[in-house]
């Protein structure tokens, strides 16, 4: 197990790169003030113009900034955090990933050790768990030959709503993805995968291009090292990690671990940029065969 702790630790430094302060408003969902808010605001402005007019027409010969009431003035935005986010939650995605290859290539005979081929491999399972105060379900399926197959991923989110208002906000993602596995051997399954992905979210649903990555490793016995990174780039920007330990009991698959997801909706919704980041633990049972 001591070889297996410098995964441990870049899995935990991970999850701390990728948690982020909470953003002003939730991803995908228009903000309080964009849209009827705004008409009362400039309706009531609109009525104090009025009763100004009536009241005195001329123009003050004099004007004193202390005389003149203080007209209202929003704070200045807060600097964008996203770019840190971005490339925080990348350096420590590569990072994991690396620590977990070479962790896993120091076992001796590892790479002689090829994979007992199968001319069909079934991968499935659900996990439950915890996120931004809410709850995270996730449903996957993998269905491969030797080295190319077909990935599909489903995730729900259930979370609070970001105005403290009554009910909640629901988030749907799906990845739908062709894998390609460069490195299979008995103890390592190093995959490649690209295909599409979707969000939808409580006022927008998005379409973008996915790409991924994932490593599944013998740590000793039935217990194995998965890692996987999936990010989205265009109309919507999406970065999920997750790591954690499998225990294979025959067919049936128990696990857990860890997940980080970050969501920009990029301002696509009302010209104002959301962006939501999770982090928190997960666990599930699957089969594979």
């Amino acid at each position: 197990m001591s070889a297996f702790r410098p995964a441990l630790c870049a899995t935990f430094a991970a999850s701390l790169l990728l948690a982020a302060a909470p953003a002003e408003a939730r991803f995908g969902k228009k903000s309080p003030d964009t849209s009827e808010n705004k008409n009362e605001d400039k309706k009531r402005d609109d009525r104090r113009e009025d009763r100004g007019s009536r009241v005195h027409a001329a123009t003050p010969v004099r004007s004193s900034s202390y005389n003149e009431p203080h007209a209202y003035r929003p704070p200045p935005p807060r600097p964008s955090y996203t770019a840190h986010i971005y490339g925080d939650a990348i350096v420590a995605a590569a990072e994991l990933l690396t620590v977990a290859a070479e962790t896993s290539s120091s076992w001796p005979g590892l790479v002689q050790q090829q994979r007992d081929v199968q001319p069909l491999e079934v991968r499935a399972g659900l996990n439950v768990g915890a996120m931004g105060g809410g709850l995270a379900g996730d449903a996957f399926l993998g269905i491969e030959g030797e080295s190319l197959g077909i990935a599909v991923q489903g995730t729900q989110l259930v979370l609070p709503t970001d105005d403290g208002s009554y009910g909640s906000d629901d988030l749907r993602l799906a990845t739908l993805h062709i894998t390609w596995a460069p490195v299979a051997t008995e103890r390592v399954r190093w995959r490649l995968e690209g295909g599409v992905s979707t969000a939808q979210a409580p006022d927008v649903f998005f379409v973008g291009p996915s790409l991924a990555t994932s490593l599944e490793a013998t740590v000793a016995g039935p217990v194995d090292l998965e890692a996987r990174v999936q990010g989205t780039a265009g109309l919507y920007r999406q970065l999920d990690a997750s790591a954690g330990l499998a225990l294979h009991l025959g067919a049936l698959v128990v696990r857990g671990g860890v997940r980080s997801l970050v969501l920009d909706d990029q301002g696509r919704v009302d010209g104002i940029r959301h962006v939501d980041s999770f982090v928190g633990p997960y666990a599930g049972a699957g089969l594979a065969f």
